[in-house]
C-alpha cells in the first residue's frame, strides 16, 4: 500500500542546500547527493543515479545535475551559511586546507586538460604535468575523542 506522506529526506543538510534550486528541480537533488556519498566504483552522475535508486528517472536527474551547476553559487551560499556556520558558532580558531594537486590525464578526448607545473616530480622529473588540477578548500576539524 502506498502512503500519502512524503518521503523523509535523506539528510537535512542535503535538503538545506537543494532548497537553491528551482522546485522542479529542488527534490532530486538531495537523493543524488546521498547518492554521491554512497555510490561506488567509477564516480559519475550515472552511478549516482544508480545509487540513490532513481534509475527511472535518468533525464530529470541529469536536469537536477546541470541546474546544480547554473546554481552552484546559491547552493555553496546555503553550504556556508545553514550548514557551516552552526557548526561553528563557538569555534574561537578555523584550521583550513587548501589543496590544488594536479592529476594526471592521457588520450586525445581528455576535456579540459592542459599543462601544469608538477609540484611532485619524481623519478622522471618532469617539471610539468598534463591534465587537470582541481582546487579543494576544506576546513580541518578536530574529533572530541
Amino acid at each position: 500500500m502506498t502512503s500519502s506522506h512524503p518521503l523523509p529526506a535523506p539528510c537535512q543538510w542535503f535538503s538545506w542546500l537543494a532548497a537553491g534550486l528551482d522546485r522542479r528541480s529542488a527534490p532530486r537533488l538531495a537523493p543524488l547527493f546521498l547518492g554521491a556519498v554512497l555510490a561506488r566504483g567509477r564516480r559519475t552522475v550515472t552511478t549516482w543515479i544508480r545509487a540513490a535508486k532513481l534509475s527511472g528517472h535518468y533525464q530529470r536527474c541529469y536536469v537536477a545535475v546541470a541546474a546544480a551547476g547554473k546554481r552552484a553559487d546559491r547552493i555553496a551560499r546555503r553550504l556556508l551559511t545553514e550548514v557551516v556556520r552552526p557548526l561553528l558558532k563557538d569555534a574561537k580558531r578555523l584550521t583550513l586546507a587548501l589543496d590544488n594537486t594536479p592529476t594526471k590525464r592521457y588520450g586525445p578526448h581528455v576535456q579540459g586538460a592542459g599543462v601544469h607545473h608538477n609540484p611532485t616530480p619524481g623519478p622522471a622529473g618532469s617539471p610539468f604535468v598534463y591534465g587537470h588540477v582541481f582546487v579543494v578548500l576544506a576546513l580541518l576539524v578536530a574529533h572530541p575523542a
